[in-house]
C-alpha cells in the first residue's frame, strides 16, 4: 500500500494545478459571486420553494452537505494538521475560496445538461455533461463508471471503515468487528432499497441537527480550551510560509495536502457534488449553482471549528509530542480530556456515524444514478445493490487505513477529468449566469431560464426555448 501512496502523492500534482486554475478563472469571470452572492444564495437556499418533481432545492442541499459534512469534515482537516501543519489550514482556506465560485460553476453546468430520469424528476453530472455537452454518449458512459469506482469502490470504503475502526476503538467485546458489518450491511440494504426521494427525506432530518450539534460540541471544546484559541490561529497564519522541519517536502508538500484534504471534505471541483444538485427542480440553473457554492462556505465553517479543537488543545509539537498518527485517535484523545467522561468516545462514535451514514446516502444514490446512465436494467441496478452490500460488509470487517489510498488515486483521476470537462463547458456557465444577472437587473424577482439565451441550445434537453 505504501506504493499507492507514493504513486498518489505524484499525481496529485495534475489535479492540483487543474483545480487552482479553474478556481481562479472562475473567480474572475464570475465577479467573486462567493463572497458578492452569499446573501442571494442563503435566500434560494432556504426557500423551500414547491416544484413539480418534489425534490425541493432544500432536501438537495441537505443531500449535498450530507455528502460534504461527513468523514472528511473529521477526519480531514486533522490529517492535514498532522501531515501537513498549522499552515495547512491557512490554504485549506484559499483552496476552499476557490472552490465556491468552482461549485457554482460546475453546478450551473450540470443543471444545464441534466436530463428526464423517467420518474418525475431528474438526473445529471459529469456523464451527463459529457454525453450532451461534447456529444459522446461512449465517453460519458467511461465518466460515469469512473463515478461509481470514485463513490462505491472509494468513499463508502473510507466511510464505512472509519465507522468500524471508531466502533471496535470505543467498544471492545468479542465479535464487535462482526457485529458492526452486519449491522452496517443492513443500512446499505435500507437505503439501496429508499431511493433518491427517502435519501433526500431522511437528509432533511438528520444533516441540520447532525451539523449543529456537531458545531456546538467544537464550540464547548474550543470555549474550555479558550487559552489557547490566539495561539492556534496565530499558528495557522504563522506556519502557512514557515512549514515545520517535520512535515518532508515544505511548502509544495503542505500545498497538495491542503488541497486534498480539502477536496475530500468541500468536493468542489470534483464534479461529484452534481450528480446529486442536478436533481433539483429550479426555474434557472444559477439557483442551484449559488445554493451550492453555500454549501462549501458552510463546509469549510465546520472544518475551521475541528481544526480549532485541535490546535487550541496545544501547539503543533505538543500535538506531534502524543505520538498519534491516526487523526480519530488524537482528535478522541482532545475531547476525552478536555470534556472528561466515560462517554465521550461513544459521543465521538455517534457524531462519526451519523457523518458517514449520510455521506454513504448521498454516495449510494450517485453510484445509482451514474449506472442508470449506462443502462436501466433491473438486473444491472439489483447487482449495484449486491455489489455495494458487499463493500460495506468488507469494508467494515476488514477495513484499514490503506483504503484511503484507494480513494485519494481516483478522486485525483475524477478531478482531472472534471476540471477538463468544466473547462470545455465553461462559456455555458456565463451565457446562464450572464442571463441570471440581466433578468434581476430589469427587475426579474425569480429569473426563469430559457435555453436559447446560450450561443448553442442545440445540446439541452430539460429546458424550454
Amino acid at each position: 500500500m505504501d506504493l499507492v501512496w507514493e504513486f498518489d502523492d505524484y499525481l496529485w500534482f495534475v489535479p492540483f494545478v487543474l483545480i487552482v486554475f479553474v478556481g481562479i478563472m472562475a473567480t474572475i469571470k464570475l465577479k467573486a459571486i462567493q463572497f458578492t452572492g452569499i446573501k442571494e444564495m442563503v435566500k434560494i437556499t432556504f426557500s423551500r420553494e414547491s416544484n413539480k418533481s418534489g425534490v425541493t432545492p432544500f432536501q438537495v442541499f441537505c443531500v449535498s452537505m450530507g455528502n460534504r459534512i461527513g468523514v472528511g469534515n473529521i477526519v480531514g482537516p486533522t490529517t492535514a494538521i498532522i501531515m501537513g501543519g498549522p499552515g495547512a489550514i491557512f490554504w485549506m482556506w484559499i483552496f476552499a475560496t476557490l472552490g465556491g465560485a468552482t461549485s457554482f460553476l460546475e453546478t450551473t453546468i450540470g443543471q444545464i445538461f441534466k436530463s428526464d430520469d423517467g420518474e418525475g424528476g431528474y438526473i445529471g453530472g459529469p456523464a451527463h455533461n459529457v454525453a450532451k455537452g461534447l456529444r459522446s454518449r461512449k465517453l460519458g458512459m467511461i465518466v460515469a463508471g469512473l463515478m461509481i469506482a470514485v463513490y462505491i469502490g472509494g468513499y463508502v470504503l473510507s466511510e464505512i471503515s472509519t465507522i468500524s475502526t471508531s466502533f471496535t476503538a470505543a467498544y471492545d467485546f468479542q465479535y464487535n468487528t462482526l457485529a458492526i458489518a452486519i449491522f452496517l450491511a443492513i443500512i446499505a440494504v435500507l437505503v439501496a432499497l429508499g431511493g433518491f426521494k427517502r435519501v433526500a427525506q431522511a437528509s432533511v432530518l438528520i444533516v441540520p441537527f447532525m451539523a449543529v450539534a456537531w458545531v456546538i460540541i467544537c464550540l464547548v471544546v474550543i470555549l474550555v480550551n479558550i487559552d489557547g484559541v490566539p495561539q492556534a490561529i496565530s499558528s495557522i497564519f504563522t506556519c502557512a510560509f514557515n512549514v515545520p522541519a517535520t512535515v518532508g517536502g515544505g511548502v509544495g508538500a503542505m500545498l497538495t495536502i491542503a488541497l486534498r484534504r480539502g477536496i475530500w471534505s468541500n468536493e468542489a471541483g470534483e464534479g461529484t457534488i452534481t450528480n446529486i444538485s442536478s436533481s433539483a427542480d429550479v426555474p434557472h440553473p444559477v439557483k442551484q449553482g449559488m445554493s451550492q457554492s453555500l454549501g462549501v462556505l458552510v463546509d469549510t465553517l465546520v472544518c475551521t471549528m475541528v481544526a480549532l479543537v485541535v490546535l487550541s488543545f496545544g501547539s503543533y509539537d505538543d500535538l506531534m509530542a502524543l505520538g498519534y498518527d491516526d487523526s480519530m485517535a488524537l482528535l478522541e484523545h482532545i475531547i476525552a480530556t478536555t470534556l472528561g467522561g466515560d462517554l465521550t468516545k461513544s459521543v465521538v462514535f455517534f457524531f462519526l456515524f451519523l457523518f458517514a451514514i449520510t455521506c454513504f446516502m448521498g454516495d449510494y444514490v450517485i453510484g445509482e444514478n451514474n449506472l442508470k446512465f449506462i443502462t436501466k436494467k433491473r438486473s444491472a441496478k439489483i447487482g449495484l445493490m449486491v455489489f455495494t452490500v458487499a463493500v460495506v460488509f468488507f469494508s467494515a470487517y476488514f477495513g484499514s487505513d490503506g483504503l484511503y489510498a484507494i480513494m485519494d488515486v481516483l478522486l485525483a483521476i475524477c478531478g482531472v477529468v472534471n476540471c477538463l470537462v468544466i473547462f470545455k463547458l465553461s462559456k455555458y456557465g456565463w451565457e446562464a449566469y450572464q442571463d441570471y444577472r440581466r433578468q434581476k437587473a430589469e427587475g426579474v424577482e425569480d429569473p426563469v431560464f430559457h435555453k436559447n439565451v446560450l450561443s448553442d441550445p442545440s445540446p439541452v434537453t430539460e429546458w424550454n426555448d
